[in-house]
């Protein structure tokens, strides 16, 4: 067989893209191939040398071979003689691969026909290797916008409906409909200021917060006057200030394709509640799958990236919700597919010790935050404030639905300076919304709305009022809520917000009457099994009840 050497390129007046030459390549390779070599299938390194190879004259291969046999390349010895004596293409080829690896085999190939003065075939062989990494590299690209896609799909899918705190089954809000911005600011208070702050209600709040310069969702990764661009962003802020929703939003805001499009090509994210509930060892890629719902394999197609190409954003929410178990400093984990403890996968991502080219937005309680520095180092940290005064008329006008009752409601919650003040928090804005929902068509002056505890006894009220059994007693709603405050006293004691069944049931506690009001229930989806646990709707309200707890009963055997 005479060596063929490659058809000639298209004229020049056409134009050729990768795809034309990748394809034009495809049809090259076909063309008087070796039967059952290169056919329609994915070619590999071997088919390359051996199309090249059964190309060359009966004299040339075996210049080829006996060249190959004095031959060194980097630190591996000559083949030996006997081994290439009578050896024919495909055992050639198989001997070359054993020896130096599949890319190795390729350059010792063009190396030694370059040697016997075989130009022709060297270069073939050179233009077929580039051609073959140009398809190679647009099938991974076609494959890894495919993943993503799946990735944004589910997401969108996953995000874009939320349940409210006090949803019945089938129940839920758009997040982009109910999102309401945030003020966030880089760096915290100085001591003077967070004083004034906690001392100051009504219009005084109000002109402090906004004397304050504010950052967005959109500048967190910004350079900052020095040129310093963050790898790490913390959002730290009180129980029911709006961290997780924030989370979800860049997550949903990323997936719609309107937010940090040119920054990140994939993001994920992993609430610390959920992590809490797996048993048992996992690796960083099951992770991952059990959050996203991609398979194993494609995360790996995405995490496994030695140059560093692929630009990823992790989220880290509730930090603070975490229940550490491991008392001694462990060794991080490198391998994302090796299963070990959970605090383990964590700490080595959050060291960035595995994926160290993926950024990080970790959400947290200031509480927490001692803990976390000793996990992260050179962050930018930003605090979400709360609503000011337009987001407030903002938020209550997108949970009415109906001008009429949103402007009746702000103007009662305007009267009141602390109430108004307490509405920057968004879940206390939420439930001073509830609460008034309940009572739109009557008389709204006659509504307490004095301090942070009416507040939430209102909440309480309207709760056993709507939402409970009517036939139930007020003795035996009084006696179920005590057994909720003991439950949320103990959570708090024990930092515990997600409740086995056992936890319950040590409080006599059936979740068929008064409790199922208050606790919600969660349904985790670990491998093939589902795990059930219990929580109250939010941190701040399981606080209050803990608090309740020791003013139920003042000895007298009353709890009226």
């Amino acid at each position: 067989m005479s060596w063929r050497p490659l058809p000639p390129h298209p004229p020049p007046h056409k134009k050729s893209s990768n795809q034309d030459e990748c394809l034009r390549f495809l049809i090259v390779l076909s063309a008087g191939s070796a039967p059952g070599v290169l056919g329609k299938r994915k070619q590999t390194p071997g088919d390359l040398i051996i199309y090249s190879l059964e190309d060359l004259k009966g004299r040339d291969f075996k210049r080829f071979r006996n060249k190959l046999s004095d031959f060194s390349y980097g630190d591996k010895h000559p083949i030996p003689r006997g081994r290439l004596e009578n050896a024919d293409w495909i055992t050639t080829k198989d001997i070359l691969i054993d020896t130096y690896g599949e890319e190795g085999a390729l350059d010792v190939t063009i190396h030694v026909f370059t040697l016997i003065s075989l130009m022709g075939p060297a270069n073939d062989l050179q233009e077929r290797r580039s051609q073959h990494a140009k398809l190679k590299k647009m099938i991974y690209d076609n494959r890894l916008s495919d993943i993503s896609k799946e990735h944004r799909k589910s997401m969108k899918k996953k995000l874009q409906r939320i349940p409210e705190y006090n949803s019945r089954m089938g129940e839920a809000v758009h997040l982009q409909e109910r999102f309401t911005k945030l003020l966030m600011i880089n760096g915290p208070q100085n001591k003077e200021g967070k004083e004034q702050e906690l001392k100051s209600s009504g219009r005084k709040h109000l002109q402090i917060m906004e004397k304050r310069s504010p950052t967005t969702i959109q500048a967190l990764f910004d350079a900052d006057k020095g040129g310093f661009i963050p790898e790490i962003v913390v959002l730290q802020g009180a129980a029911g200030i709006g961290k997780t929703m924030t989370s979800r939003k860049i997550m949903l805001d990323w997936a719609s394709e309107d937010l940090y499009q040119d920054k990140f090509d994939f993001v994920f994210y992993l609430s610390c509640r959920e992590i809490n509930t797996i048993p048992g060892n996992i690796s960083l890629v099951g992770l991952l799958s059990k959050a996203c719902r991609l398979s194993s394999g494609d995360l790996v197609s995405i995490l496994e990236d030695p140059g560093s190409q692929r630009k990823l954003l992790t989220i880290v929410d509730g930090f603070d919700e975490l229940r550490w178990t491991l008392e001694e400093k462990s060794e991080g984990c490198l391998d994302i597919s090796m299963e070990t403890h959970k605090e383990i996968i964590l700490q080595s991502l959050l060291r960035r010790q595995v994926l160290p080219q993926s950024s990080l937005i970790i959400t947290t309680r200031s509480l927490a935050m001692k803990k976390l520095n000793t996990f992260i180092d050179d962050s930018r940290n930003v605090e979400i404030q709360g609503f000011t005064r337009d987001d407030r008329e903002e938020y209550v006008h997108k949970f009415f639905g109906n001008k009429e009752d949103a402007d009746k409601v702000l103007s009662i919650i305007k009267d009141n300076d602390v109430v108004y003040t307490m509405c920057a928090v968004p879940i206390t804005c939420w439930i001073v919304c509830t609460v008034m929902k309940q009572e739109i068509r009557k008389d709204l002056d006659a509504i307490q709305c004095h301090t942070t505890t009416s507040i939430y006894l209102l909440y309480l009220e309207v709760l056993l009022t709507h939402h409970s059994k009517k036939e139930q007693s007020v003795h035996r709603k009084q006696t179920c809520l005590k057994k909720l405050c003991a439950l949320a006293n103990q959570g708090i004691q024990n930092q515990q917000i997600l409740f086995e069944k056992k936890d319950l049931e040590r409080h006599g506690l059936s979740l068929d009457e008064v409790e199922s009001v208050f606790l919600n229930e969660n349904i985790f989806h670990w491998d093939v099994r589902n795990q059930i646990c219990y929580s109250f709707i939010h941190l701040s309200v399981q606080e209050f009840l803990a608090a309740l707890y020791y003013g139920m009963d003042d000895g007298s055997g009353s709890m009226e």
